[in-house]
């Protein structure tokens, strides 16, 4: 079985995922092709995107879309790969699984809107995944609590065999003896896509309420970092330092760049008391952010086993 993983990891968790993904489907005899389209400057800057997909992605029965989520949504450079997906002819798969990372707080809508969209292109969504993991800005030197740290780690990897073994079963199945389980993805209660559809649109939180990323050219030493680690690839370098020519993507604010510059050139400029009560109460499970879901991580259709294993970990 010919199996594609297409994921976009800013901060890395996803990444993690699909590397275990990709070990676990080859220990079942699948040939698997996968590709990080985080940091991939032919995908960002401004090319077509199914142009890229064709030219980048092989020949496969089964297409497995990581993303990470971003307040409470599948994040939507993801949303727009899947939309620019070609549809699943010509070595093009027919079955698809949608997987999600997520900072422990809330999963939201993310991974049934990936289904959906997966849906759309033509494809049956045969099984789906999300993995509790680490919070990317709780990584941040500002922030006095960590959500999730180390996440996700050994305690996924049961769950991410499980996936794989059930990719396996579809190996000699035709399509259309699949069932389409994306109906089974719509686990958050309503009050919880009320908020997402209402309260938190990515982008709209991403110009008016997250941190502002600030460079100071005085300080830069040109290492080239924050180049190289920004996820949609904003960031370029000449003679005075780091800046961000017109035309470029916005941030996305995953943190790499903030995190590893040695100097302290690129920062967030935020209220860092706010930001510390909001993520300390959220990890508690208090406020608009949460939704205490149950099982945290998850692969879909659920099963008894799922929530066992839950419970132990």
């Amino acid at each position: 079985m010919k199996v594609a993983i297409i994921a976009f990891s800013p901060s890395g968790n996803t990444l993690k995922v699909s590397r275990w993904l990709e070990k676990s489907l080859v220990a079942q005899n699948c040939k698997v092709q996968r590709v990080n389209l985080a940091r991939d400057r032919k995908l960002f800057d401004g090319r077509n995107v199914r142009q890229y997909l064709k030219k980048t992605i092989k020949e496969h029965d089964l297409l497995c879309v990581g993303s990470p989520v971003y307040a409470h949504h599948m994040h939507y450079n993801v949303k727009n790969i899947i939309k620019a997906l070609p549809h699943p002819k010509n070595g093009w798969g027919k079955l698809a699984v949608p997987f999600v990372t997520y900072g422990g707080i809330n999963s939201g809508i993310a991974l049934q809107e990936g289904a959906k969209l997966l849906k759309k292109s033509g494809r049956i969504i045969v099984a789906g995944m999300k993995v509790n993991s680490s919070h990317c800005l709780s990584k941040l030197k500002q922030i006095k609590r960590t959500v999730n740290e180390g996440m996700p780690g050994d305690e996924a990897l049961p769950l991410i065999e499980d996936l794989a073994c059930r990719i396996k079963e579809f190996e000699n199945k035709k399509p259309e003896d699949c069932a389409d389980i994306t109906h089974k993805l719509a686990y958050q209660s309503p009050k919880v896509k009320i908020k997402a559809h209402i309260i938190f649109r990515e982008k709209v939180w991403q110009r008016h309420m997250y941190p502002k990323l600030i460079i100071d050219s005085d300080k830069c030493e040109g290492c080239g970092k924050c180049v190289k680690l920004c996820p949609v690839q904003r960031i370029e370098l000449n003679g005075k330092g780091p800046f961000i020519p017109k035309g470029k993507p916005e941030c996305i604010h995953c943190a790499s760049c903030v995190r590893y510059c040695p100097t302290g050139a690129v920062y967030f400029d935020a209220d860092w008391a706010k930001w510390n009560k909001l993520l300390s109460k959220a990890a508690d499970g208090f406020g608009p952010m949460v939704s205490n879901e149950k099982p945290k991580s998850a692969v879909y259709p659920l099963t008894e086993n799922g929530y066992e294993m839950d419970r132990r970990n």
